[in-house]
């Protein structure tokens, strides 16, 4: 018959670092088969080829490498007689990783001691032995001590006396590093220490049926796949001294409770048998059982709590007593608890222990015989072995009397009646008798007389508080007694009141001192008397309400007492001081007035109560207006403003630093600081000038700078504004060509002028400076002129400077030279020969200079068709910027585009503004703007 051949091959390495090879067999044949294993080994340092027959479904390779690579194949025959070779399994391969450790993951209990082989190859070199070092979790180095050197190549280290693992995460063991001397691989052995130190608890019932025995389920969450199972053996009498794990054992279903616990049931039990206990944990690297642990059901039982109990307090004598039945079971003695407390929701509670087992009752003393007190009472066996009872149900004690009320009522009393005659009505006055007093109750109340001729007599005045009686003798003696269930009060106050004593003045003097509203302070001095004195009645009431006085009784030996109760400091108060003696009542003082300071402070103080809390109801009013009203303004006001601070251009900046703010507004360096402000300047004439400075007579003027200096007249002017100098194509060196346009009518001119001048020091040559100052000087007569002072070499002389007349009227003259000494009064002196200005409405223009540094020019042309009109690159005005729509036409009517119109032009700029140093370099490429 011909077998199948074998399946389920498959390799593993074993805890003593063999490959275990496994496989099943495929059919069942009546018969034994015999297997031929055939595999091949290669690795770095070996290769071979085995050929092993078998009985068995497994074979052990041994010597196994790290990083070699296994191929087997198995087949099968009859083990006796003939037979013939199955075919030869599916091939199967394993490879051995380049860190062996045998065994790769190890499960086991506190307290033990376990071992780790390895073999470590590195780039295909086997490391010696001797070189392996151990790692805890890569944190922890494992200390020499603990290696062992097996074989040349194969490392062992031993952990003694295992602590239980803690979770880290999702990893729930310790991971141990196989390392060479200088370096770790990434892979590592698993070690699983769990703590199975399981405590088994068990109760038997009061009814002695059944035992319940209850263990924790959190000892062993973190070993994740673990199942938990508690076995036992019943031995036929009591426990071994030593309990031991028994190979017979049985099974015992548990359930998990609510409150984490399992829960297993025993029933019906032996009591005097031995239950030896204990819980395996099954997982798939092995099983582990906890300590074991005997129990005899007889010593765990939780009797029933006592019966029958009840709680009282005794009368005469006041104790609480305390009586209960025992529980029929156990028979053995008991010792007891009875635990009290005062009634209500959360009763503080007070133990008390009884270890007579033959007791049945207790009597306990208590502070307080007249309230109610809650009681429970529970048992234990009296040798100590088993639980406590549960306490029984709580009993309640009943409020009564139970002893004769300790003393009478305080009282005093009011007198009304003539007191020039010998009868008077007195009414007796007193407060109920508290429960402390009364123990615990009053049923009614009797005032008993004495007099020298009437005798004694007593009257029942039942639970009134209050009583009348006539007094008629010389002295007479009251008492007023209490009487509840058991009898009367034991000790009672007595009052005389006596006509001689009522005229003996004790008191010397009397002060009431009011301390607030509810406190008066009275203080009191005595005169020497012989009497005895027994205490002090203080009475006080208010005199504008007819309200029942009230009194206080004080030691005799007290000069100030502090009065307690709720006065109005505009309302008349009377105080009355008694003196009481054992022959009768003293004279009182009696005083309606509080000390003059005090009168004047308190009808303050009456004032102040009246104007103090509008005072501040109107200032929490005022204030709740303030902040309604501030948050509503700023939600109208100031909804869309957005915050600075989220500003890009605000990044960075610390706004609590004052020089924050100075630096905030300040313009960038491209920008033109300007002087001060200066009123505007005086209309005088209009006029334009224009110096040059060439230095070859060569160099042509370009034709717009021509045509504007030297226009034609236009279709209303015959006499055009002409200069020999203007046609001519060239200009010496020290010849200036200045534009003076004047009207035939020789009417009055005016001039205005601006001044632009940098705050830097001045670099120019002596030439140049000197062409600035000519041109100034050229342009005004000596008459009118400003001083030479305001243009000599002073703070306004500096390295760029322009001077700018403009005409709002066409010229028709040219002015002539004029030499730099004159100054501007030459020019002045002109200003009648000017025409004078009409009152036509002028167009305004915007006139831009730049730095005679510059050297070339420029066109600017605005957003609003303005032209900038040239000047020649070494002229000292380099650069004329119109800045208006009618710019064209002054274009086309003076740079020779064809017509002769003539067009006026006002400036229309500050008188001075100053470029500043840092910003010199700036301008030798951009224009000063005069314009504001």
């Amino acid at each position: 018959m011909l077998p199948d051949p074998p399946v389920g091959l498959h390799m593993e390495i074993t805890d003593n670092g063999d490959l275990k090879v496994s496989w099943y067999s495929s059919t069942s044949v009546p018969f034994p088969l015999q297997y031929q294993v055939k595999y091949t080994e290669n690795s770095t340092t070996v290769m071979r080829e085995a050929d092993e027959i078998v009985s068995a479904t497994s074979l052990l390779v041994e010597s196994v490498l790290p990083g070699s690579s296994y191929e087997i194949q198995v087949r099968g025959k009859r083990l006796d007689g003939p037979g013939i070779w199955s075919d030869w399994s599916t091939p199967r391969v394993f490879i051995t990783q380049d860190v062996i450790y045998f065994p790769p993951k190890i499960l086991t209990s506190v307290g033990s001691n376990v071992s780790f082989h390895c073999i470590y190859k590195n780039e295909n070199k086997i490391i010696s032995a001797k070189k392996i070092v151990w790692w805890m979790n890569l944190a922890e180095k494992i200390p020499q001590s603990q290696y062992h050197v097996v074989s040349d190549h194969v490392s062992k280290v031993t952990f003694p006396n295992l602590k239980a693992t803690k979770p880290r995460g999702k990893f729930t063991y310790d991971a141990v590093y196989c390392c060479n001397e200088h370096e770790c691989h990434h892979r590592y052995a698993e070690l699983y220490v769990i703590d199975v130190n399981i405590n088994i608890s068990c109760e038997t019932d009061g009814y002695l049926t059944k035992m319940t025995c209850r263990w924790p389920a959190n000892t062993v969450q973190s070993l994740v796949g673990s199942t938990l199972h508690l076995r036992y053996h019943r031995s036929s009498l009591y426990c071994s001294d030593i309990p031991s794990i028994h190979p017979i054992s049985e099974p015992k279903d548990c359930h998990l409770q609510r409150d984490g616990f399992y829960e297993c049931i025993f029933q019906p039990i032996f009591l005097l048998s031995g239950y030896t206990m204990w819980i395996r944990i099954n997982h798939s690297l092995g099983s582990l059982d906890s300590t074991p642990t005997c129990v005899l059901p007889d010593s765990v039982v939780k009797p029933l709590p006592p019966s029958s109990v009840k709680a009282e307090i005794t009368v005469n004598i006041g104790l609480l007593k305390v009586s209960w039945e025992k529980p029929v079971f156990p028979e053995n003695n008991l010792q007891f608890q009875i635990r009290y407390g005062l009634s209500g929701k959360e009763i503080q509670w007070k133990v008390h222990e009884v270890n007579d087992a033959k007791s049945k009752s207790a009597s306990l003393p208590v502070p307080d015989l007249c309230v109610v007190y809650a009681v429970q009472v529970r048992c234990k066996r009296l040798d100590g072995l088993g639980y406590w009872s549960n306490w029984s149900s709580p009993v309640y004690t009943v409020v009564m009397d139970v002893k004769v009320p300790i003393k009478g009522p305080e009282f005093w009393r009011t007198i009304n009646g003539d007191i020039t005659k010998k009868e008077r009505n007195v009414t007796l006055l007193w407060k109920p008798l508290m429960k402390n007093d009364s123990l615990c109750s009053v049923r009614r109340y009797v005032v008993k007389h004495h007099t020298s001729h009437n005798g004694t007599w007593s009257e029942d005045v039942g639970n009134h508080t209050k009583s009348t009686f006539l007094w008629t003798e010389q002295a007479h003696t009251v008492t007023v007694l209490a009487i509840n269930s058991i009898g009367a009060s034991f000790e009672n106050f007595n009052l005389t009141f006596s006509w001689p004593m009522s005229k003996v003045n004790l008191m010397q003097s009397l002060s009431a001192y009011p301390l607030n509203s509810s406190c008066v302070i009275l203080s009191w001095m005595l005169s020497p008397s012989d009497y005895h004195l027994m205490y002090f009645i203080i009475e006080w009431k208010n005199l504008n309400e007819d309200d029942e006085i009230k009194w206080l009784r004080i030691p005799s030996n007290v000069k100030k007492y502090y009065i307690h109760d709720h006065f109005i400091p505009i309302e008349k108060y009377q105080f009355s001081l008694y003196p009481v003696f054992m022959e009768g009542v003293g004279k009182p003082k009696i005083t309606t007035s509080f000390t003059q300071d005090d009168i004047e402070k308190h009808q303050n103080d009456a004032d102040l109560y009246v104007i103090v809390p509008i005072i501040i109801s109107s200032s929490v009013l005022l204030l709740g207006t303030l902040l309604i009203s501030h948050q509503r303004m700023k939600k109208l006001f100031w909804e869309d403003v957005p915050n600075p601070k989220n500003c890009s251009w605000a990044q960075g900046l610390n706004f609590q630093k004052p020089e924050t703010f100075e630096h905030l507004f300040t313009k960038h360096t491209e920008s033109v600081t300007f002087g001060p402000l200066l009123l505007e300047p005086e209309t005088i004439s209009e006029d334009i000038s224009v110096d040059t400075s060439w230095k070859n007579k060569d160099e042509m003027v370009p034709a717009t700078l021509v045509s504007l200096l030297s226009t034609t007249a236009g279709p209303e002017q015959d006499s055009p504004c002409s200069s020999d100098q203007s046609n001519s194509p060239h200009f010496s060196e020290a010849e200036s060509t200045p534009v003076v346009c004047e009207d035939e009518s020789r009417r009055q001119p005016s001039v205005k002028y601006a001044t632009l001048v940098s705050n830097s020091k001045s670099s120019e040559t002596d030439e140049e400076q000197g062409l600035i100052h000519s041109s100034v000087s050229k342009c005004f007569s000596s008459k009118h002129s400003p001083s030479k002072h305001s243009f000599s070499n002073s703070s306004w002389e500096i390295e760029t400077q322009g001077f700018f007349i403009l005409s709002d009227q066409h010229p028709n003259m040219i002015s002539p030279h004029l030499s730099f000494s004159e100054g501007l009064d030459e020019l002045l002196e002109l200003e009648g020969n000017f025409p004078q200005e009409n009152n036509s409405e002028k167009s305004v223009y915007y006139l831009g200079v730049t730095s005679i540094k510059k050297r070339e020019s420029g066109v600017f042309l605005t957003d609003e068709s303005g032209v900038l009109c040239p000047f020649p690159a070494h002229c000292l005005v380099t650069d004329i910027r119109i800045l208006q729509d009618t710019c064209s036409h002054f274009v086309e009517n003076n740079f020779n585009l064809g017509t002769s119109g003539k067009k006026a032009f006002v400036s229309y700029m500050p008188q001075f503004q100053t470029c500043s140093t840092q910003t010199h370099k700036i301008m030798e490429s951009k224009m000063c703007d005069l314009t504001v």
